[in-house]
């Protein structure tokens, strides 16, 4: 079993690295510097988990930039949980990103 708290093998020295970003916004250009835990995608609401999921897959620096098995990790997760029938959206967001 996994930890709760694990962010899904990202070292937390490439957690730092992404965070050096959050400085200096390039031309308007916001980065998502939070890796999601295994807590996190099994609990939190709906909305703050596709803010927090979208956020890490789309505006990520390459230092966090989730890999397909990490996203296929979160949706095993999402599918673990007792809301999945309304994580539809989400889940088709994660399933597409794995695809591409």
């Amino acid at each position: 079993m996994q930890d709760d708290f694990d962010t899904f093998g990202v070292p937390v020295e490439n957690m730092e690295a992404a965070k050096l970003r959050e400085q200096p916004q390039r031309k308007g250009f916001e980065y998502h510097t939070q890796v999601p835990t295994r807590k996190q995608v099994k609990t939190l609401p709906v909305d703050s988990l596709t803010k927090l999921l979208v956020g890490w897959m789309t505006n990520s620096p390459i230092e966090i930039v989730p890999s397909r098995i990490q996203v296929e990790q979160v949706v095993e997760l999402l599918l673990q949980r007792d809301d999945a029938d309304s994580l539809e959206r989400l889940l088709a967001m994660c399933r597409n990103y794995i695809r591409n």
